[in-house]
């Protein structure tokens, strides 16, 4: 198997006492990871359902105080690996692996479950179990409940809130996986796959949860415009909360919500603190939470919660991007420029790590290395009018205004077919130097509620429009916070 690179933390912060995660840290040597159980009969159809078991137990586990579980990013990796458990312990940073064997025989299921210790090959824990497919909700609980007692004695009885309807829960782990992909086309199809779910089991939180899921998503990517996508998050997430006030992802999307579209800094950390007290494996609502914390100018802060996340997944190049870009903002360039490359050697494709890396070169005036970045993200995402705005912004501050209005040119055809952010407008008129169109651009992006105006403030691209009236104008209407730490 090709060699996966963990990304390293980077920095070493003095933060002592008052880092308030200190009571979710899961500082025990109390940690676990599940890894995809196999299919023993391969028989089409019955892989979602299998994967859907693993993903129910890992989340299970994820809800116990105390234990450290891996993320499903990082774990899912090691499907039919021929790596040692022991290496995998140590890719993963933890100390025990769940692997499982699943048998569907028509109605009836069985499932060999052993938990290992990883470094002696010891067997902690092994059972099997059968029943009824219909009965795999209350079987998974038995089995991850079975392994937070092998690995904490203490630990307390999780019983997951899901659907009785069989159909709306194969709908979901399809949902899920579609998700999981985060490309335009994987996304749109998880929408309808969830709503799917959703006119199976109406009371399906978890299926709503994922719809939310999607539309957040969807958002950020500028796949849609953020009227189209982040108030569909928020009611999807809000329905969610209603029908299971367990789901922490739910929490997390209100989080995301208020940050990037609502503007509400408060409620933003309200809800993704209220997440992560939920679910204090849930990695996404630490990274998350980076963003957030980022955008607050709270570097140091956002560094110990993306670290936090990339424990829980130390396989996701988006994760590692992350803290670059967080880096980045914190103009700890050559540190960003670290973290991004570490991000690409996860996944080489990681469009977003190269757009971020792409950044930190450009504003050290590489700007051939930096137009070879954002030429590498745009091969992966054709046609993806963020990555087009990001290179012809670069092409008007390095001197090469043709190509930047080329690029213009390709927006407006976009235009016509899909959404384009103004925000990315106004960054190549910005590029070029065009005042009075970077501030009209700005202003529609405004009235769009473009969630990137957050960086509006510290992103180095806008430095020369600083001490404009009208961008201190746009500035004080957003709100941001005008104190650094």
């Amino acid at each position: 198997m090709k060699t996966l690179v963990t990304i390293s933390l980077l920095v070493s912060l003095a933060i002592g006492a008052y880092f308030f995660f200190s009571t979710n840290t899961n500082r025990g040597a109390h940690s676990v990871a599940v890894i995809p159980f196999e299919n023993l009969r391969s028989e089409p159809g019955q892989e979602f359902i299998i994967d859907g078991v693993t993903e129910g137990i890992l989340n299970s586990l994820s809800q116990q105080e105390g234990l450290k579980v891996s993320a499903r990013t990082s774990s899912f990796q090691f499907r039919g690996s021929a790596v040692e458990l022991e290496e995998i312990s140590k890719k993963l940073g933890v100390q025990a692996i769940v692997e499982g064997a699943v048998d569907i025989d028509g109605d009836r299921i069985q499932i060999a479950v052993q938990l290992i210790n990883a470094e002696d090959q010891m067997h902690l824990w092994s059972e099997r179990f059968e029943g009824n497919v219909e009965d795999i909700f209350s079987i998974q609980d038995q089995i991850a409940n079975s392994i937070a007692k092998a690995l904490l004695p203490s630990s307390r009885r999780v019983v997951t809130q899901r659907t009785a309807n069989k159909e709306a829960y194969e709908l979901y782990l399809k949902g899920r996986s579609h998700w999981n992909l985060r490309t335009q086309m994987e996304l749109l199809k998880g929408v309808g796959v969830f709503e799917e779910a959703i006119e199976k089991d109406p009371e399906f939180g978890a299926a709503y949860a994922g719809l939310a899921d999607c539309y957040t998503a969807l958002g950020y990517s500028s796949f849609l415009s953020p009227e189209q996508s982040f108030p569909k998050a928020f009611a999807a997430a809000t329905k969610a909360l209603k029908l299971d006030t367990t789901l922490a992802e739910a929490h997390a999307t209100l989080g995301y919500y208020q940050f990037y579209y609502e503007w509400d800094w408060a409620e933003a950390e309200q809800e993704f603190r209220k997440a992560i007290s939920i679910n204090p494996n849930h990695e996404l609502a630490y990274d998350w939470y980076g963003y957030y914390l980022t955008a607050m100018q709270r570097y140091d802060e956002a560094q110990v919660v993306f670290a936090k996340a990339a424990s829980l997944d130390p396989l996701s190049a988006g994760i590692g991007t992350d803290m670059g870009f967080s880096l980045y903002y914190n103009k700890q360039y050559d540190q960003a420029a670290e973290a991004l490359r570490a991000a690409l050697k996860l996944n080489a494709n990681f469009p977003l790590a190269h757009i971020w890396l792409g950044r930190v070169y450009q504003v050290k005036k590489m700007y051939d290395q930096s137009i070879d970045e954002y030429k590498k993200a745009m091969t992966v995402t054709s046609g993806w009018p963020v990555a087009y705005a990001q290179i012809g912004n670069v092409y008007g501050v390095s001197g090469n205004h043709q190509q930047a209005r080329v690029i213009l040119d390709s927006l407006n055809s976009f235009a016509t077919k899909k959404f384009v952010t103004s925000y990315g407008v106004a960054l190549v008129y910005a590029g070029l130097g065009e005042k009075t169109k970077v501030y009209e651009w700005l202003n529609k992006a405004y009235d769009e509620r473009s969630h990137w105006l957050v960086w509006l403030k510290t992103d180095p691209r806008w430095d020369e429009f600083r001490s404009d009236p009208q961008f201190a104008e746009l500035l004080a209407r957003i709100s941001l916070p005008e104190t650094k730490e």
